[in-house]
C-alpha cells in the first residue's frame, strides 16, 4: 500500500505544567525560548501548512483531571473545532505510566495496520516540512522499523559514540541515518507497534528498550540529518538548525 493511503496519528502526551515539573526531570535545562505552548503551537502550525495536513490526526493524551485540563493552555486549542483535535484522559501519574498507557491507546485504536503512529512528548519543536518528509520516507522501499525526527546531538559529542557508524538512506529531499537509540518520541506503523508492543511496554526506559529491539531483535531505527524536530533540552538541540527562530514564529504574543 502506498503512502498516499496512510494516515499519521499523533498521540501527544501532555500533563499540566505544575505536574510536569515533578513527574519528569525537574533539573532539565530548557532553552531560553522554550514553553510547552510554543511547542504545541509550532506542531499545529507545521501540520496545518502542509499540503498533506488532511492525512494527520492529533489526539491529546492528557495525564490529569478535567479541572486541570480546563486550566491548561491546550484546552483552548481543543475547543477550537477547526483544529480537529481529539482528547483522551488518562491517569498515569508518571512519565513511564503515561508512555505505557499511550502505547495502549495507539495499539487499540481503530486504524489501519499500515497507518502511522507518532508517540510525541510535549516538549518537541518541529521544522517546516516535516510532515511531507515523513510520508516521503515511508513511500520508499527502504527497510526500517521506526523513525525519530530528532537528530541527537549526543551521538556527535559523547565518547561512547566515538566509533559509531551509520548507514545512510536518501529520499528525494532528505538524508536519514541508522542510529542505536532515541527518546520516547518516535513514529512507527500500527502493525509494527502490534509486533513490538511487549518490549515497548515492558517498563524499560527509552534507551534500553530501543537497545534491546535493535541489538537483540535486529530492528532498524532512522533519524533525519539534519533533524526535523528537536527535544527542547539546552545543550542537546538537533544541530545546525536555528530553533529559536522557529520558536519565535510560534511564540504566544
Amino acid at each position: 500500500m502506498t503512502a498516499n493511503k496512510r494516515t499519521l496519528h499523533i498521540y501527544y502526551r501532555h500533563v499540566h505544567v505544575k505536574s510536569d515539573l515533578t513527574s519528569r526531570d525537574p533539573n532539565k535545562q530548557r532553552p531560553h525560548w522554550f514553553s510547552h505552548e510554543t511547542c504545541f503551537r509550532n506542531l499545529l502550525t507545521t501540520i496545518r501548512e502542509s499540503p498533506l495536513s488532511d492525512r494527520v490526526r492529533i489526539t491529546i493524551v492528557y495525564d490529569g483531571s478535567t479541572d486541570d485540563f480546563i486550566d491548561d493552555f491546550s484546552s483552548k486549542y481543543f475547543s477550537n473545532q477547526e483544529y480537529g483535535i481529539k482528547l483522551q484522559f488518562i491517569k498515569g501519574g508518571s512519565d513511564l505510566n503515561s508512555f505505557r498507557l499511550t502505547l495502549y491507546i495507539g495499539r487499540t485504536a481503530d486504524i489501519k495496520n499500515d497507518d502511522l503512529i507518532y508517540i510525541l512528548e510535549n516538549d518537541y519543536l518541529h521544522q517546516h516540512g516535516w510532515v511531507e518528509k515523513v510520508f516521503e520516507l515511508y513511500d520508499t522501499p527502504f527497510q526500517f522499523d521506526y523513525i525519530s525526527l530528532y537528530d541527537h546531538k549526543d551521538k556527535y559529542i559523547y565518547e561512547m559514540y566515538r566509533d559509531l557508524t551509520s548507514k545512510i538512506a536518501l529520499t528525494a529531499s532528505h538524508h536519514w541515518r541508522t542510529t542505536p537509540s532515541t527518546c520516547a518520541s518516535f513514529i512507527l506503523a500500527k502493525e509494527v507497534l502490534d509486533r513490538d508492543y511487549e518490549i515497548f511496554s515492558s517498563g524499560l526506559t527509552d534507551y534500553y528498550f530501543f537497545s534491546k529491539l535493535i541489538n537483540e531483535n535486529g530492528r532498524i531505527l532512522l533519524t533525519p540529518v539534519p533533524g526535523l524536530a528537536t527535544h527542547s533540552m539546552e545543550g542537546y538541540l538537533s544541530p545546525t538548525i536555528d530553533w529559536s527562530k522557529l520558536a519565535l514564529e510560534a511564540s504566544v504574543v
